[in-house]
């Protein structure tokens, strides 16, 4: 819903009477009210209320889940001019929703958007160029809209320059500049910049190796759900690297990082419980549990493992272990993505409508 709240906030701001009305009636939480009211002004030819309406048919939110309503409405809006809107239909058409999937059009709105100054498309479209979706690969013009982009303020631009010049990718590798970039994103609080950025201190790109900064970074990102920073962070505690050893802690980390389904920490949970190492006493039963889960997501070795244990323990054990599984997803991954340590970096920092997948 964050989507949806930034554009009712600015919305609010130029419209009086009944469109402010449903403003109140959002923050409120009466979302039905919003819709009522908001359509009746979309009925009569807001664009804003059109817009916000088809976010709320979007996401279900005062009314029943309607994709293609939801695409007859920010269609309306978007063809009156507004780049909100604009930006929002290029995101429906680039993820299907409502609408049969089509770079070319989706690009198509991005760049309406773009040209309108719309910081969120100009990322969207510069990340098209860059990806070669919807139009040929161009690596200047990937680089100018997402300069506009983050000199705006995007942190997705900002992030998807840092990582350009990180990787030399359409530009001069420059690890100053990638520095710069992330280090602009980080103060924003996105978790990935602050990831990336606490990789630089572990590893001194550009700036000295300092093995505390990194660990302050990766916290940082892990603390607001950063799978991957959780996993550094949680090797930093059982190694006592750049922080004090701490074994606990360090598990700790894993297991919020395994909350995300990353196959490779799920195994090297596996590991730990097998063992007996790190912090936590041995114990098969959870260490098959892991073993269960690693393999649902796709590493390989996981599967043997999964097999001896089937071989080895008893019959009571493999119910526990298999009921604790399943207990785990339940509680953990019921909206989890498939199985990958290796999103492109452009899919994931892409802005997105409520219900769609980064």
């Amino acid at each position: 819903m964050t989507i949806l709240l930034a554009i009712v906030v600015l919305a609010g701001n130029g419209f009086a009477g009944t469109f402010e009305d449903g403003v109140q009636a959002f923050k409120n939480n009466d979302f039905k009210k919003a819709a009522d009211l908001w359509k009746s002004l979309a009925e009569n030819g807001d664009p804003i209320a059109q817009s916000n309406l088809a976010i709320l048919y979007m996401s279900g939110t005062g009314v029943a889940k309607d994709p293609k309503e939801a695409v007859r409405w920010m269609h309306k809006a978007a063809e009156q001019g507004f780049a909100g809107a604009q930006n929002h239909l290029g995101e429906l058409y680039f993820n299907g929703i409502g609408v049969a999937q089509s770079d070319k059009d989706a690009v198509a709105w991005y760049r309406k958007a773009a040209e309108q100054k719309d910081k969120n498309a100009q990322n969207n479209l510069g990340a098209m160029y860059l990806e070669g979706r919807g139009v040929s690969h161009d690596y200047n013009e990937a680089l100018h809209w997402l300069r506009l982009a983050a000199d705006q303020g995007s942190v997705n631009a900002q992030l998807n320059l840092g990582v350009m010049y990180r990787d030399g990718k359409g530009v001069p590798q420059d690890d100053k500049e990638a520095v710069r970039w992330l280090r602009l994103a980080s103060r924003s609080g996105y978790i990935k910049a602050q990831a990336i950025l606490g990789a630089f201190y572990e590893e001194g790109r550009m700036i000295p190796k300092d093995r505390s900064e990194a660990a302050a970074w990766y916290r940082q990102a892990a603390e607001q759900g950063d799978g991957i920073a959780a996993i550094f962070l949680g090797g930093m505690y059982v190694k006592g690297d750049g922080v004090p050893k701490d074994n606990a802690n360090g598990v700790r980390w894993y297991r919020k990082a395994a909350e995300q389904g990353f196959p490779e920490v799920l195994f090297l949970l596996c590991y730990v419980y097998s063992q007996g190492n790190q912090g936590v006493p041995e114990d098969p039963t959870e260490s098959f549990m892991w073993s269960l889960l690693a393999s649902e997501r796709g590493h390989q070795v996981a599967g043997n493992v999964v097999k001896a244990y089937l071989k080895e323990l008893p019959p009571a054990k493999i119910e526990k272990a298999r009921k604790d599984a399943e207990a785990w997803k339940d509680a953990h991954w019921k909206s989890l993505l498939p199985p990958t340590m290796n999103v492109p970096i452009i899919q994931e920092v892409r802005s997105t409508l409520p219900g769609t997948r980064d």
